[in-house]
């Protein structure tokens, strides 16, 4: 039995509905993390760390982004007249009959949807930054940014993410709405949860809470170690000279080739300068200081995110 949205909404309690969201949440969070270990890996820091605050495998941005963004087309489908057509690739989508192509209206949607995203990347970024003297990501080098938490290029990622989401993600996200309602009430006539589910549900919720408990007293206690200690600076100080008597160690090396090896390493170095410079020319459009290389030194050596001070 297929439970339109509106009336999901409708023939169930709060409490079910709230099962429904955590679900959503759940899922956003673990995909949120998986894109964002990949990023890291290979756009940002160029080696694998923890993105996230906690030790678990979640981002909890991106669960309320999803379950956002999910309930915001919801609402705005149901308060807007007729006469405003949305996409509507699935037929049904929120139980109205609407249009199967882009529309004008849409970009009411996805221009809300990125406000959306964007103020939950600042709230986030404000309570980790000022709260636990934590950035979990780093745009103070980026241009136009705001005490480093926000910037137009990942504005500009957003209003990309909000598309994406809208036109290929979403109908896929009604549909998977209804399985898990279904699944776990078995219809709309349904008075009670599916017990297995709802106690999984619980046990990596709890899992969570614990993760969260302990990730705000571990970096309490870091912080605090760090200060007294001095260790910040010290690290910051013995990782410089690694780095500089590595290139050294290059350098020579590479005065000691014979001179054909040289001169084919030089070859390709021309071959690769083109890009080199369009590369070089796009820092110096987005960034501030183009000499800093990412965000790497807000990471320790255990890839956890370090304490400010």
């Amino acid at each position: 039995m297929i439970v339109l949205a509106d009336t999901f909404f409708t023939n169930h309690t709060p409490s079910k509905v709230l099962l429904v969201i955590l679900t959503l949440f759940l899922v956003g969070s673990v995909i949120g993390y998986v894109l964002e270990v990949l990023f890291r890996r290979f756009v940002s820091v160029k080696k694998w760390v923890n993105p996230g605050f906690m030790k678990g495998p979640w981002l909890p941005m991106y669960g309320f982004g999803l379950v956002g963004m999910f309930f915001l087309c919801y609402g705005l489908t149901m308060i807007l007249p007729s006469s405003i057509p949305l996409y509507n690739p699935t037929g049904h989508l929120f139980g109205k009959e609407q249009v199967m192509s882009a529309t004008v209206g849409d970009l009411i949607l996805i221009l809300l949807m990125t406000v959306m995203m964007i103020s939950l990347e600042f709230v986030a970024g404000l309570i980790f930054v000022k709260g636990f003297k934590v950035r979990l990501w780093d745009y103070t080098n980026m241009k136009g940014n705001i005490l480093g938490i926000i910037c137009p290029l990942f504005n500009l990622i957003w209003f990309a993410v909000a598309v994406v989401y809208y036109y290929g993600i979403n109908p896929f996200v009604y549909e998977a709405f209804l399985s898990i309602s279904n699944y776990l009430f078995g219809g709309a006539e349904a008075n009670n949860a599916h017990f297995g589910a709802v106690f999984i549900l619980g046990l990596i919720y709890g899992i969570f809470t614990m993760d969260l408990c302990v990730s705000i007293g571990l970096f309490a206690k870091v912080g605090k170690l760090a200060k007294v200690s001095g260790v910040v600076e010290r690290y910051e100080k013995l990782r410089e000279e690694v780095k500089k008597a590595s290139e050294d160690a290059k350098k020579k090396f590479f005065d000691k080739l014979p001179e054909a090896i040289k001169k084919n390493v030089i070859s390709k170095e021309n071959r690769n300068s083109f890009f080199e410079k369009a590369y070089e020319a796009t820092r110096n459009a987005l960034l501030i200081h183009p000499e800093k290389k990412g965000n790497e030194g807000n990471y320790d050596e255990n890839g956890r995110p370090k304490k400010e001070e």
